[in-house]
């Protein structure tokens, strides 16, 4: 059995400047997300290209012993 059987009253509407407040604290964090993945990416990228010069088709993630000629160093 519902005893009081009411209907709820509507919730208030939120305050326009707030809701400003919390959608530019959004598009903010989202920024920042977007900028540490790109940094991250740009470290991956940055370690996978390895060394330089003739070793790096020997240590680099790209090369291997396929690509080594004894007579180049």
């Amino acid at each position: 059995m519902c005893v009081g059987g009411g209907s709820r009253p509507a919730p208030p509407k939120p305050d326009p400047v707030v809701e400003a407040e919390q959608e530019e604290k959004k598009e903010q964090a989202i920024a920042e997300k977007k900028e540490i993945k790109q940094e991250a990416l740009e470290e991956t990228v940055t370690r996978r290209k390895g060394g330089a010069g003739r070793r790096s088709l020997i240590k680099g993630s790209g090369g291997g012993m396929g690509f080594y000629n004894k007579y180049l160093s």
